[in-house]
């Protein structure tokens, strides 16, 4: 899975529910799934627990920088940053 798709399943969810456990990690298991990737519940609290970090400082720059790690463009980190700027 790419990171834009990551960033399209993300744009889906609403806001109202970037503090709920269960709608983070419905995501969270889509983008594994789509991924292919095996994974764990340990492997899913993990994430859980970093997209709830990211999402609590309202501001993108942790998340652009493990993400430029990954090959993100410009263009995402943008579309990132007005994500964020929105909350």
């Amino acid at each position: 899975m790419d990171i834009g798709s990551i960033i399209n399943l993300v744009k889906k969810m609403p806001k109202d529910k970037w503090d709920d456990d269960n709608t983070i990690k419905k995501v969270i298991q889509t983008a594994l799934d789509q991924s292919g990737k095996a994974y764990t519940e340990a492997d899913l609290t993990k994430y859980l627990r970093q997209f709830k970090r990211i999402a609590k400082s309202k501001s993108p720059l942790p998340l652009i920088s493990m993400l430029l790690r990954h090959g993100i463009t410009k263009s995402q980190i943008d579309d990132i940053k007005s994500k964020f700027k929105k909350k």
